[in-house]
């Protein structure tokens, strides 16, 4: 099969430390707003906003229950004013203060909720009780100290306990051993066959079992073992699981005492309930958390120490695993396929880039457009207005608004932020958060590795391939699945979810009958997506000032370098950016600009019979030019905006989520979206190993080299 590649949705503009940078983009306090300062510039912008890709401009207070949906699925109407689209002047700012921010290099306005350690899903080789050294081991806590924060552990040695498989071990009384029993065990190894078709004997596996005080079993015979221990049962809680586990008493069990684990216990479990919390107390269609329906990812029982307090709690008694690397314990965990905890991502970001501690620290972005104290900052002054504003935001005669009928458009499922996603989100170091981590490094490596860093600011692709395709923006009539074909070669409509797949009686997915896509039926409205009853047409214009006082050169210069953009380049704003919606060009209009330095102010003031000279364009492109000199020789901004000018301008390849492509579709087309989601099947993919080593493990590309390299479909 031939290659697929596409760009992931999102992307990173770095964001370098700060240290060093001159002093126009250095931190410092504002000019305030008591006076026109001396050789600041004061006035005001006319920019026109053309959308170029649909706007999902919506109203949320007048969002209501699709009939056709189920689980109080929403749908939204257009945000209007007057019977026109309104597009709040709140929402421009910001999309432009993110974009300023990028490109002068200053600190992150908000980076709040990123103080706890990052989760993240180890692999199923962690799960290999290598030897005495490496690898997952049974353990009982045998005392708690929390003051002080100190586990003491010992080690059992584990067996199989047949759970989900024909026959299961059960009691006499025909009862499976609960979690916690203490129980006789009669075990055996089994003989297997590999893959290689060559027979070989199994781990030790329970054949026969009874509650402890049931009186001991008769002696073991030739080839197997009759010993004691506490079952461990964590429920139907991964696909094609079998056995619980038994965890086998030894005549002197090893001990340790670790420090820390306390901490780092409470911190795993916050990261499963983060993950999970959509599920408890009840699941999708009413499904209790630990009632297991098919081998599906969704529809598995979830772990008891998800939803079960008391299975959360690390006390004296507590069954669970220790994950030794040469000889220590590096964590303790509740299964044997974890999740686990990493870095803080607050930690990854240099000081000098987090959010002002104070209004004398300010950078470019927090003077021009305004600063809020850090909760909890206890500063007085605890904000800043800003020396900008957005007015007079209006929609002018056009296209505007194309509604859907019924319950509205049913959007594609957007992705969740995957800060998990180490190979996406995170650098090599925080000196270069423009070099993504290596490909093939291991998870390990990855999260619990020193010096990684942020990539920086998360932007969004412009959809170019398919910006200007009217064909992609409409839905055809008719009874098929509008999202599984192609569009004129350039793509799928990756906005729409698809409809529901057919049900099959395995695994596979259901086909079309040439076997190039997926076969559905009807809409798929739930809690995953939302539906809208209309968005704002392509090539609607609106216009909008921008008021503002006492910038200097340098902040002026950079705001007229983002309010005129290189043509075919394009800011994003609104909801559904991943999805390709809210491209939009903003063109700075000369007639209805009037910028003067602050001495031509005051000469207008002393006489109020004099006007003002009129405004010259000339200057306006010396300021720009002067923040593109300035910049141009620092290698950190320059590296900055020019990822930020290749995610504005887009390049011809399809923008899309990742996904796989099943193993019976048929060769030809490219792979749809896959109506049943599953983009975690990439993800999982990715970390797949062969004796140890990653074979793919792909990063996310920088955007210089998104073109070059880019992402590819893998084949389930």
């Amino acid at each position: 099969m031939p290659r697929e590649p596409f760009l992931n949705p999102y992307t990173f503009v770095p964001a370098f430390p700060r240290d060093g940078l001159p002093d126009p983009l250095a931190d410092a306090p504002p000019t305030g707003h008591d006076r026109l300062h001396p050789g600041r510039w004061t006035g005001t912008i006319k920019v026109k906003l053309t959308v170029r890709t649909p706007l999902l401009l919506l109203d949320t207070a007048r969002a209501s229950v699709a009939e056709s949906g189920i689980e109080e699925h929403m749908t939204y109407p257009v945000l209007t004013r007057d019977g026109r689209p309104h597009l709040p002047a709140t929402t421009v700012k910001g999309m432009l203060r993110s974009a300023y921010e990028a490109v002068t290099g200053s600190r992150f306005g908000v980076f709040a909720g990123h103080d706890e350690p990052v989760g993240w899903r180890r692999i199923a080789d962690d799960a290999r009780i290598l030897n005495d050294d490496n690898g997952m081991h049974a353990v009982r806590i045998t005392s708690v100290e929390e003051d002080a924060d100190k586990v003491e552990i010992e080690f059992y040695e584990v067996a199989r306990l047949p759970a989900y498989t024909v026959p299961p071990a059960t009691y006499p009384s025909q009862e499976p051993p609960q979690h916690g029993d203490h129980v006789r065990a009669r075990l055996y190894k089994p003989q297997m066959k590999n893959r290689q078709g060559k027979y070989f004997r199994g781990p030790w596996t329970v054949s026969e079992v009874a509650p402890f005080d049931a009186g001991p079993l008769r002696p073991a015979g030739p080839d197997e073992r009759v010993v004691e221990g506490i079952a461990c049962v964590t429920g139907r809680n991964a696909v094609g699981k079998t056995h619980e586990r038994l965890f086998v008493s030894t005549k002197a069990p090893r001990r340790m005492t670790l420090t820390g684990e306390c901490t780092r216990w409470r911190a795993l479990m916050k990261s499963y309930l983060d993950q999970h919390e959509h599920e408890i107390p009840q699941r999708k269609d009413g499904k209790k958390p630990d009632e297991w329906r098919k081998e599906t990812i969704g529809e598995i029982a979830l772990s008891p120490h998800i939803h079960d307090k008391d299975r959360s709690r690390l006390e004296m008694g507590t069954l669970c695993w220790a994950k030794l690397e040469q000889g220590e314990v590096v964590g303790l965990y509740p299964v044997m396929i974890p999740r686990d905890v990493g870095g803080v991502p607050a930690d990854m970001l240099p000081r000098s880039l987090r959010p002002a501690p104070s209004m004398g620290e300010l950078s470019p972005a927090d003077r021009v457009f305004g600063w809020v104290a850090s909760d909890g900052a206890g500063n007085r002054p605890a904000a800043y207005r800003g020396q900008l504003r957005i007015k007079d935001v209006s929609c002018g005669p056009g296209a505007g608004v194309r509604e859907f009928p019924g319950d509205g458009l049913p959007l594609s499922i957007l992705g969740e932020p995957k800060p998990a996603q180490g190979r996406f989100y995170l650098s090599e170091s925080q000196d270069e958060p423009d070099v993504p981590l290596r490909d093939r490094m291991q998870k390990k490596e990855i999260y619990n590795g020193e010096g990684h860093g942020l990539r920086g600011r998360k932007v969004y692709w412009h959809h170019r391939l398919v910006a200007d395709e009217k064909a992609y923006w409409k839905l055809p009539k008719g009874p098929e699945d509008p999202t599984q074909r192609p569009v004129n070669g350039k793509g799928f409509r990756e906005y729409r979810r698809p409809r529901e797949a057919r049900k099959s009686d395995d695994s596979n997915p259901v086909l079309s009958k040439d076997g190039q896509a997926f076969a559905t039926t009807t809409d798929q409205r739930d809690n995953q997506n939302r539906s809208v009853q209309g968005w704002v047409e392509r090539g609607t214009v609106f216009t909008l000032t921008v008021e503002v006082q006492n910038l200097d050169d340098i902040e002026l210069g950079a705001l007229l370098w983002l309010l005129d953009l290189p043509e075919h380049y394009f800011h994003r704003i609104g909801l559904g950016k991943p999805l390709g919606f809210g491209s939009v060009r903003l063109d700075l209009d000369p007639s209805g600009t009037s910028l003067h330095r602050s001495e031509v102010w005051q000469a207008y003031y002393r006489d109020l019979s004099g006007s003002l000279p009129a405004p010259n364009p000339e200057d306006w492109e010396g300021l720009r030019a002067d923040f593109e000199e300035l910049t141009r020789d620092i290698p950190q901004l320059h590296k900055a905006q020019k990822a930020f000018l290749e995610a504005a301008g887009g390049l011809d390849l399809p923008v899309r989520y990742p996904r796989t492509r099943p193993k019976t579709m048929a060769p030809g087309e490219a792979t749809p979206p896959d109506p049943r989601g599953l983009s975690y099947e990439w993800f999982t993919q990715n970390e797949k190993m062969k004796r140890d080593e990653v074979i793919q493990g792909r990063s996310l590309p920088a955007p210089s080299e998104a073109g070059n390299d880019p992402l590819d479909t893998y084949h389930a």
